[in-house]
């Protein structure tokens, strides 16, 4: 393990050199006790190392909770269980957008050991935690100081990045490449760095490079920001030798890339992608025929990230972002192309149809900028000691609201809506001829079969009030359907049961007549 503890202890132990408040109790110049105690407790190891262990045991209580699949982890589950590793490769049924080798690594665990919740979770969580040790270092590296804490702390609390690395989909792998593609050129910029340092980081952005796009597909857009950054670096301290080099990069991206293009990725544009993403859906695509919609859409972008990332800090992220690019470009302006650039290509993709930039898709970005965030919060800090005011205290009150609703969830996980257990009950209640119908058939069938009796969705919705009229029919919906109940009541239906699971409501129709108990 000492491998791995010593470039924290490293950078735990720098943090007396650099920290104005370890070797300071003077308070003459206007710092008040309070603020002293801020910055002497943000300065401290120990305060890393409580956000670390709240991380981890975080991440662990909702992984080992093990909730029940939701509908986009029930169409992923599905596929794996029914197609083998060559028909993985290429379009696959329920416009599931999944990075090849995340499907092959859970039709491996399939095999190995079925569907169950916390095995085929078990890749996505074990990178999530990866994500999260790894970003110490790269924080230190980019933000410097006392105040890289910061950058940490917002992945700490993110509930997202918890969220995510409990469910099937490959967003915190997207977090992984990133914080490691992040790690690796911030190695080879400072010129600081040893030579096994520097060593270890190519062959790991070589890696990078070649495997990225086939488990991370937006780590094309970081893989790109790399490239700029490192040309831009090249181009002011480097050699014939590190432009070879570089060239050698982007050709393994670009051979990885269109490799990936012909199997897989080119099949991942479905019918009605640009709908389903676009101003009338999730908002990832912009409205191009509203011009002073489009503008809008732009500005919200960075917010859109921020609050996603962190509950409703996006509007105060992006002001301290754009701060923390001027504050970082006085040290290295390879690094602020590094952090903003996997923004602005993924922006352009979007304007241009090819990749939405909403909520979920979106999440890679955040580790670019938090650590953005966490420069601008040093930086006006900085401004504001030239100005005889403390304002240590800004990283604290802005993770405050977070950390304080995460300590909830240690003792009670988020259950998100949980299908499995309404399932469950009714099957512990019905009677051979009741029929269901369920909003989300799809995790009904990962449980129950892909031929288990069931009307699902939208499409069996005028059946399951037909149906209604004659037998017993069970319903579960996360938003309730009025018009469906007004329905089944008008001809001649009753509710006799309602039971609540988790977000989640269950319901027995029963039709007045009582044909339903013969």
């Amino acid at each position: 393990m000492g491998w791995l503890m010593s470039p924290y202890s490293a950078c735990w132990g720098a943090l007396g050199e650099r920290n104005p408040y370890l070797n300071s109790s003077s308070t003459s110049d206007g710092v008040t006790r309070f603020h002293e105690r801020v910055g002497r407790l943000i300065a401290s190891p120990y305060f890393w190392g409580t956000l670390l262990v709240f991380g981890l045991i975080w991440r662990c209580r909702q992984y080992l909770f093990a909730t029940s699949y939701w509908y986009d982890e029930a169409f992923l589950v599905l596929n794996v269980r029914e197609r083998g590793f060559a028909e993985l490769l290429g379009p696959q049924p329920h416009n599931l957008v999944n990075p090849p080798m995340i499907l092959w690594i859970n039709r491996a665990l399939f095999e190995i050991g079925g569907d169950g919740e916390l095995l085929m979770r078990l890749p996505t969580f074990l990178a999530g935690i990866a994500a999260l040790l790894l970003m110490i270092p790269l924080a230190r590296k980019v933000v410097g100081g006392v105040h890289a804490v910061w950058a940490f702390a917002f992945l700490v609390i993110c509930r997202h990045a918890i969220s995510h690395g409990c469910e099937t989909r490959p967003y915190t792998f997207d977090l992984l490449f990133t914080v490691s593609i992040l790690n690796c050129v911030a190695i080879l910029i400072d010129s600081t760095s040893g030579s096994k340092a520097r060593k270890w980081a190519a062959a790991g952005l070589a890696i990078a490079a070649a495997l990225g796009p086939w488990m991370s597909f937006p780590s094309a857009f970081v893989l790109g920001g790399a490239s700029l950054a490192l040309a831009y670096h090249i181009r002011e301290n480097g050699t014939r030798r590190d432009w070879l080099l570089w060239v050698a990069f982007n050709a393994v991206v670009a051979f990885s890339g269109a490799l990936l293009w012909w199997f897989s990725a080119r099949h991942m544009y479905y019918t009605g992608m640009i709908e389903h993403w676009g101003h009338k859906g999730w908002w990832g695509f912009p409205d191009w025929s509203n011009p002073l919609g489009m503008v809008k859409w732009v500005i919200s972008r960075p917010i859109d990230v921020g609050n996603y990332g962190n509950r409703s800090l996006g509007v105060l992220f992006a002001p301290l972002s754009v701060i923390g690019a001027f504050t970082l470009a006085k040290r290295s302006r390879a690094l602020v192309v590094l952090l903003v650039a996997p923004f602005a290509m993924t922006l352009a993709a979007a304007l241009i149809g090819k990749y939405p930039l909403a909520h979920r898709t979106g999440f890679f970005l955040l580790p670019c900028y938090w650590l953005l965030v966490a420069c601008g919060i040093s930086g006006l800090v900085a401004w504001g000691r030239l100005k005889g005011r403390e304002l240590a205290f800004i990283g604290l009150m802005l993770i405050a609201y977070d950390f304080a609703f995460l300590v909830v969830k240690i003792v009670k996980p988020d259950g998100n809506l949980d299908y499995r257990r309404a399932y469950q009950f009714i099957h512990s209640q019905r009677k051979a001829d009741d029929q269901i119908w369920s909003q989300s058939g799809v995790v009904y069938q990962v449980y129950y079969g892909r031929n288990a009796p069931l009307l699902a969705d939208h499409e069996e919705f005028e059946e399951a009030v037909r149906r209604s009229k004659s037998q017993r029919l069970w319903v579960v919906w996360g938003h309730p359907r009025h018009d469906f109940q007004k329905r089944v009541e008008a001809g001649g239906g009753r509710v006799i049961l309602r039971h609540q699971v988790s977000g989640l409501d269950v319901l027995l129709f029963e039709p007045a007549d009582g044909a339903g108990n013969e």
